[in-house]
């Protein structure tokens, strides 16, 4: 947030309107991340409803009841003008020889063999259909739990992406919540971003993770429901600039 000064360069006032819920979701200050909407997580046919033994939980049908949520949001968000970034996620070479390799194997969820994620350039990889990006829209891919690990096509940063288009509030959307959801919404905020996490539009076939992180991220953020996004996205008083977060 940008510090407004008297003319005796000192901060004014603090405002509690500046974090209002309403002022934070501002579409000129707010984009729109989409994590992790893959095949291989969401598809009948994909890695985590193929190999159920290997990836725990409860099957996918709880990722899968996001779907129409997350699309919806999307469709919010480009009426808004609000900016989209999707994430895929993928194993590098790294991944087998790192903790992550041996955090999967003493989980039980990876054979020595196979992949519990998803490889490059395979029908898995690709995001569900229904969730495709357009033009204008950013891909950003990642190879570890947080999206700020990944890099577009350009070779940005997500956190270079945020900061050239002035953003200072993350709407996190996607799967799966106990891993890149909490990943990335904990390092967003440790990097001074708002995190807004509508309930409904993350998922987890671990239920009780997903409640943990949810709750626990409610001290950090705003957990939220969908309809307080579309409120505010679709709100024709927040389409100007008001106060502190003036940009």
């Amino acid at each position: 947030m940008s510090e407004e000064l008297n003319p005796k360069g000192e901060p004014l006032p603090f405002n509690p309107e500046d974090y209002s819920l309403e002022e934070i979701l501002r579409p000129q200050h707010s984009a729109l991340l989409v994590i992790d909407m893959q095949n291989d997580f969401l598809g009948s046919k994909g890695f985590f409803a193929t190999h159920p033994d290997i990836v725990g939980g409860i099957g996918i049908e709880p990722m899968q009841a996001i779907i129409p949520h997350v699309q919806e949001l999307i469709r919010i968000a480009r009426q808004a003008g609000v900016p989209i970034i999707f994430t895929k996620g993928y194993e590098d070479v790294k991944f087998r020889t790192g903790p992550g390799f041996r955090r999967a194997i003493k989980w039980g969820e990876h054979d020595g063999d196979g992949s519990v994620n998803s490889q490059s350039g395979t029908w898995g990889s690709e995001l569900h259909e229904g969730i495709e990006p357009q033009e204008g829209d950013v891909v950003v891919e990642k190879h570890r739990w947080s999206s700020f690990d990944g890099i577009d096509k350009d070779g940005r940063s997500l956190d270079e992406i945020l900061k050239e288009r002035g953003i200072q509030t993350l709407v996190i959307i996607g799967v799966a919540t106990e891993t890149c959801i909490q990943s990335t919404a904990q390092e967003a905020f440790n990097k001074d971003y708002f995190v807004v996490i509508p309930k409904n539009s993350v998922g987890s076939n671990k239920p009780d993770q997903h409640k943990t992180v949810l709750d626990r991220f409610d001290f950090l953020g705003d957990v939220v429901d969908e309809l307080e996004i579309q409120r505010a996205w679709q709100n024709p008083t927040t389409n100007e600039p008001r106060g502190s977060f003036e940009i």
